[in-house]
């Protein structure tokens, strides 16, 4: 059986609304939303404007940022400031505070 080839674009244009408990959270562009295997597999490019919110991330997450300023503060542990073409990870569970500074784009990797 062969499996179709994901494939995107950095400079993609068509996002959609990215919805957390029914409420717009900035928008994403899927690239994937499954897994081969077990466990789940989210990739894609996210979008958000200046803004400052508490987030637990719900699984690991990776991510390349792609645009804009973005500082994240996670319990316990000193602040981690990103411009573009930095890359960070973060492990499921870890409780942050999320202050963007400038409109950003990532291009993010969430397994677990």
């Amino acid at each position: 059986m062969t499996l179709p080839i994901a494939l995107s674009r950095v400079d993609v244009q068509s996002f959609e609304p990215f919805l957390v408990n029914g409420q717009p959270f900035g928008e994403v562009h899927w690239l994937r939303q499954d897994s081969s295997g077990t466990g789940m597999l989210l990739t894609g490019l996210w979008t958000h404007k200046p803004a400052s919110f508490p987030y637990t991330f719900p699984a690991d997450e990776t991510f390349h940022l792609l645009e804009g300023k973005v500082t994240i503060a996670v319990e316990g542990q000193p602040p981690v400031n990103l411009i573009p073409g930095d890359i960070v990870s973060f492990r499921k569970g870890q409780v942050s505070v999320w202050t963007i500074h400038e409109p950003m784009k990532k291009f993010f990797v969430i397994s677990g």
